[in-house]
């Protein structure tokens, strides 16, 4: 069954015109955990990176978004 609520947040790129490599989304979601305070621990460094966040397992995808690209994590 599909879960609406699951929980989903997004990154910003310092570079949201470039599509980013493996290597630039970690480093970006890294510098989101790391101003929020929170510690993040990666399952996955290759596409699609995966990460555990508060003991949940996320996987982060490139959207479009505002002119340029953005970095979605969602909960699996």
């Amino acid at each position: 069954m599909f879960d609406v609520f699951k929980k989903s947040f997004l990154v910003d790129l310092d570079d949201s015109l470039t599509y980013p490599s493996a290597q630039i989304i970690c480093n970006a979601i890294e510098k989101y955990c790391v101003g929020s305070k929170e510690k993040c621990h990666f399952v996955s460094t290759e596409k699609p990176v995966t990460f555990y966040l508060k003991d949940k397992l996320f996987s982060a995808k490139i959207i479009m978004a505002r002119g340029g690209y953005i970095i979605n994590c969602r909960e699996d």
